[in-house]
């Protein structure tokens, strides 16, 4: 993939203050409800170096939360379906139907979430070899608004429409950021990762927000220390917006490559005091 010029530029800038910026930071490990974190101690004109990653330098105030591993909630009930699209056989279960559903729609006014009953119906796929063979699935809803997703197994999401910020976009390298306000808060997505043999590797995506009484910065989504080509190479945003009702955006995130890919829902709520976000759920399918 093309890498910008400007990430040429960052890596020379980078590699003359490193060695500056680490001795200003010290870490302090901490462990709470069994998720260990990592307590940045430094003044807000310093800047924050992660270990084996480019790009960039990210500047932190004192005592931001990091929260280096992904948080992935393990309760079995929840599950994350697309409508529309079809996956195969292997990737739903048409016994899903017996579920309850809730949906996110949306029209050219808004986007709202409802309850809604789904049907599942076999269907021809692009890799079915016989004019007649059905490998795929096909999964249809009740509301006749577009669907963006589905989730089952969730009880606290709101009702009625939900406020999303207008942003989507793909994160492919190091280096890259988006700040966005949401309900008054500031918050950034950007990236580190480096570069071997013309290629971007170890992408890794944080988010930073202060909220519930703490300044984090959480790791939300990585692509891989050494992906090949049948791997995500980019991590889209496709959702940006408060699903389960505490004014704190939730995200809904997509990767794919020649060999699957996958839909991640993120809730702030199950997260509680110890993170921004929490990932609730996926939809994965297989090529």
């Amino acid at each position: 993939m093309k890498i910008r010029s400007i990430y040429l530029l960052c890596v020379v800038f980078l590699m003359s203050c490193n060695h500056t910026a680490k001795k200003m930071i010290k870490t302090v490990n901490i462990k709470s409800d069994s998720i260990k974190k990592s307590i940045i101690v430094q003044s807000t004109n310093d800047t924050l170096v992660i270990p084996d990653d480019t790009l960039p330098k990210i500047t932190i105030s004192d005592g931001t939360v990091q929260v280096g591993q992904l948080l992935i909630d393990t309760n079995n009930k929840v599950k994350i379906l697309e409508s529309g699209s079809i996956a195969y056989h292997d990737d739903i279960d048409p016994e899903d139907v017996k579920l309850d559903w809730k949906g996110i729609f949306y029209n050219k006014d808004s986007f709202y979430i409802k309850p809604t009953k789904i049907k599942i119906t076999s269907e021809h796929s692009e890799m079915d070899e016989e004019e007649n063979q059905k490998t795929g699935w096909k999964i249809k809803c009740d509301v006749k608004d577009s669907c963006f997703i589905l989730i089952s197994g969730v009880d606290n999401l709101v009702k009625g429409t939900i406020k999303r910020f207008p942003w989507h976009g793909g994160f492919d390298h190091a280096g890259q950021k988006k700040v966005f306000n949401y309900e008054g808060v500031t918050y950034t997505l950007y990236t580190t990762g480096a570069k071997r043999n013309g290629k971007a590797c170890n992408v890794k995506l944080f988010l930073m927000a202060s909220v519930k009484g703490h300044s984090f910065n959480q790791l939300i989504e990585s692509l891989g220390p050494e992906p090949t080509e049948d791997d995500p190479d980019t991590i889209y945003i496709t959702f940006i917006g408060d699903i389960d009702g505490d004014k704190i955006p939730d995200f809904i995130t997509s990767v794919s490559g020649y060999g699957g890919g996958s839909t991640t829902v993120y809730l702030s709520q199950p997260a509680g005091d110890n993170a921004v976000l929490k990932t609730i759920g996926l939809f994965s399918t297989t090529d």
